[in-house]
Formats: C-alpha cells, structure tokens, sequence
C-alpha cells in the first residue's frame, strides 16, 4: 500500500463533520440514544435538529406525581399516582382484532384495573406481586376503579419514598411522544449541559438572586424539587426580561444617535422665570426628574424619556417645565393626552398657571 492510511467506510459509520461540530451542542439529535432518522424527521418540525436545540425546548409546565394515594384515596378525572401490589395480569383481543392488557392491583384497601389498547408490551414490565405505581387520571365504574393507558412504574416493595416523580410537559408533534422526550432531553441535560456558555458572570448569580444558567436548563429538563423547578423557571425568565432590555437600550441608543436636535441649554435665569409660574415649590421626585430632564436636554442628541410616577405626583408640572424650556429656545411645544377629557383638564391646568404670560396657547 506504499504506506499509504486506507480507512475503511461502510454506511453505518457517522462521518465526523455529521455527529460533532467545534462544540458538542452542535451534535445532530439522530446521533442521540433513542433517536435516530425517523424520530430526528419529526424532532425537525418543532426546531430541533442539534443538541442545542433540544436543551432549548423548554418545557411548558411540570406534572407533579409526588404525591402516592391508596386507591380508596383517588379522586376522578383527576391526575394522581397510586401505589398497589400487583394480583392480576391478563392480555385478551377484542373485537376489532385489537388486544387490550390490564394489569390489577391491590393498595391493601381496594383494587384498581389499568388497561392498555394494543400495547402488550406492558405485561412484560410486570409481574405478581411486585410493587408498582400508577399515574394517571382514575376513573369510577360499577362500583370500580379503573385507569386507562397509565404511566407504570416498578419500585421497591421496601422503598416508602418512591413517588411518581416530578414530570416536564414539552410540546410534541406527530412521531415524538411525551416519553420520548422527556427520555431523550434529560439524557441531553445530562451529557451537555455543562458546554453551554453562561452569559452572565457568576458574581451577578447572587446579586439577582438567580441560579447558574447549567442549574437551571438541568432545572427544568430533570428537575429533583418543585423548589429547584421554579429557581430554573425564574433563571430563563430573568435571561428574557434581560434581553429584552437590552434590546431595548440598543434601540435607544440607535435612535438617539441618528436623531440630533438643537441644544436646548437652561440658565439659571431661564430655570428662574419658569419656577415662577408654579404656586409651589417641587418635590424632590420631581427635581430630580428635571434634573435628568434638563441634563437630556442640552444635548444635541433627541431626548426620548418615559416620565412615571403615581396619580397627583405632579407629572404634568414637570412635563410643563420642559415645555417652557423649548418656548424659552423660541421653539413650539406640544401635549397631547390620550383622552378628550383628560386633554381638557390638562388645558385648565395650564392655562393657570401660565395665566399674564406672553406663551401663545392653542387647543
């Protein structure tokens, strides 16, 4: 072969630029355990094509089974999980050619029939007299409870603790079940989340009181308490809230930047002239208030300000002030009120208290 590497490639080998790219969260999700083409085809429809994309489908709300009833306990239509001891197991076909299995249990007080359609693959997970759960949405018929397609679970006969679990509701689409996804993405969680990148320094963690972005994608994927589910939540809200103002800042700034207006410098006498037109002296929220406001207003870049305050805090004696810092430039002035009404009262307002000055006025 004159020293030449000859590598041998069948179909079945992943080709390298395929399974990983630089990062491992940009590993294709058909590579992922449980996945493969068909399942990643249906992954495709709701976005999700890497690792990444899957850690980032975020679950909807969280099923909490960790409450276990005894079967005399259940209420109907309602979703819970019982614990029982399996008594019965039967696998029938009925009409249709369809069969159904069902699987009996007794919690020590009464007993409790699950049945599946077409899946008797369930009596393999089971056998008499082991320890189960059951959750799901019970039902009362002749005098009996009953479950329908219920998630089972095999425990410890000796393990008190053992619950349903804390259980992450994703949207799904034709081809992906519940189960399947909630299999494949704490499998991601657990293999990948610890290669996203935190944008924000751990020492603000604490400042915001939130967790680490890691904590919290495990958070909502795999969650181990309703304590540890909701700090996720509040972690990927903080993370939204964030960059929408940032956002917001950018688009400020932009816009400030583009926009130059004439500088419109108060002088003492100017600030002199106008205090005089108000019976009263101004608070010290709405000094500060003109304060930023005559800041924003000697630059040469256009001022865009939101003024909030509570009803009767004097908001439009400050919006007056600015007003009269323009007239006082020779430049016009406009406000406008969302309302007929509240237009009006505005105008009495003013024309008060500019009442001997030489401000033309105009409604």
């Amino acid at each position: 072969m004159n020293g030449q590497l000859v590598r041998i490639v069948t179909h079945d080998t992943p080709q390298p630029c395929e399974v990983m790219d630089e990062s491992p969260l940009q590993t294709q999700v058909r590579f992922l355990p449980g996945v493969g083409p068909v399942r990643a085809e249906s992954l495709q429809r709701l976005g999700i094509e890497t690792v990444e994309d899957l850690l980032w489908h975020l679950p909807r709300d969280l099923v909490d089974l960790t409450e276990v009833r005894r079967v005399g306990e259940l209420e109907p239509d309602i979703l819970q999980t019982v614990r029982g001891e399996v008594v019965e197991l039967d696998d029938r076909r009925i009409r249709g050619g369809r069969r159904m299995a069902s699987v009996v249990i007794d919690s020590g007080d009464e007993f409790l029939k699950a049945t599946w359609f077409n899946q008797s693959w369930v009596l393999g997970k089971v056998r008499h007299g082991d320890a189960v759960l059951f959750s799901g949405k019970p039902k009362r018929r002749a005098g009996r409870w009953e479950m329908t397609h219920p998630r089972i679970q095999v425990i410890d006969a000796d393990d008190l603790e053992a619950h349903g679990g804390l259980l992450p509701k994703y949207p799904l689409t034709d081809g992906v079940t519940m189960e399947v996804m909630r299999r494949v993405t704490r499998d991601a969680a657990d293999r990948f989340v610890e290669h996203v990148e935190d944008p924000i320094p751990e020492a603000w963690w604490e400042r915001f009181g939130v967790v680490g972005l890691h904590e919290a994608l495990a958070g909502v994927h795999r969650p181990e308490s309703v304590d540890d589910y909701i700090a996720a939540r509040r972690r990927l809200i903080f993370d939204d809230l964030l960059e929408f103002l940032l956002g917001l800042a950018l688009r400020r700034r932009a816009w400030r930047e583009a926009r130059r207006s004439p500088r419109l410098p108060v002088s003492a006498k100017i600030d002199s002239r106008i205090r005089r037109r108000f019976p009263f002296e101004l608070t010290g929220g709405q000094e500060r208030a003109v304060g930023e406001i005559v800041a924003d207003l000697d630059d040469d870049h256009a001022m865009h300000r939101l003024l909030q305050a509570d009803v009767g805090a004097g908001k439009t004696a400050v919006a007056l002030y600015a007003m009269l810092v323009a007239i006082a430039a020779e430049h016009q002035a406009v406000l406008m009120a969302p309302t007929e009404l509240l237009a009006g009262q505005h105008w009495q307002t003013i024309e008060g208290l500019l009442e001997g000055s030489r401000v033309d006025r105009v409604c």
